[in-house]
Order: structure tokens, then sequence, then C-alpha cells
């Protein structure tokens, strides 16, 4: 049994994706462990208070127009960690990433999972597992990543 409300929580989450970031000092610890993919993001270990998450999270922010952030699927509760899908929408403005080639006023879109780890109600710890690359194509800063007809055997014997 969690002692934690996993939907407000979660609901929380989101609004300070969507730009209430003084959500921050409410529902994360004081001392955040944060893990990010390699790819286009920063260090993580710079990323350790609410204060320093809610600065990343503006600053992703600051590239887009109507950027929302929406679940997808969950929250799912195990313990003391709540997984959940989310969807980003948005219009890219320019800025972030400096090698996009894609005009300003582009729209996007992509998906991750977001994986919570709570302590005395709030957040803890926090894994992104996102389609950061799904992004950056859609932005023109990496080749296009579409499949190239690899799949998975049918039959394996």
């Amino acid at each position: 049994m969690t002692d934690f409300d996993t939907r407000t929580l979660v609901v929380q989450w989101l609004a300070m994706w969507n730009g209430e970031l003084e959500i921050a000092r409410r529902i994360i610890a004081p001392s955040v462990r944060v893990h990010l993919p390699a790819f286009g993001m920063p260090d993580e270990e710079g990323i350790d208070t609410p204060d320093r998450l809610a600065a990343w999270i503006g600053l992703f922010r600051s590239s887009f127009s109507s950027a929302h952030f929406s679940c997808e699927l969950g929250p799912f509760t195990d313990g003391d960690h709540v997984i959940s899908r989310f969807r980003f929408t948005g219009v890219w403005d320019g800025g972030r990433p400096d090698m996009a080639t894609a005009p300003p006023g582009t729209a996007v879109s992509f998906a991750g999972v977001d994986t919570l780890r709570i302590e005395r109600g709030r957040i803890a710890e926090y894994w992104l597992t996102d389609d950061q690359l799904d992004l950056y194509a859609q932005l023109g800063a990496v080749r296009d990543l579409a499949p190239q007809s690899v799949g998975c055997p049918r039959d394996v014997r």
C-alpha cells in the first residue's frame, strides 16, 4: 500500500511539465536523482533539486509554443514506483537543438515513459525514456530514422 495518491501526483507532475514550474517545490524531494537518456540531454548530475529540475523543464519548454504533455497510459503503481506513458505535442519556435534544420513553426509530437520513485509523498528519483531521437528527426537535427526493413524473425526454432 502506498501513502500517496498516484493520480493526483501524476496530474501535478504533468502540470509542472505543462508550465506550472512552481509545483516542483511541492512534489519533488529536496534532493532528487534524475536518470536521462545519453543523447540530447544535459548532465543529469546537475539536475538534483526541485529548482534545477524546474529550470531544466523551463529550458525545454522555451523552444516550443503550444507545448503540452498528456498521459497516454497509466499511471501504474508498483510499490513506491509510478510509471506512465506521456505524449508531448508542440510547435517548435527555434532555438534548441542548435543543429535543427526545420523551420520555426514546425509542429512536433513524441512519446515517452516516466518512471518515478516516491519517498514520503514526493518524487525522489526520476527515469526518463523518451523518443528524443524522433523529435530530433522531426526537427531535421538528425537524419531520418525510419525503419529499414529490419524485423524480428517470425519463426524462431
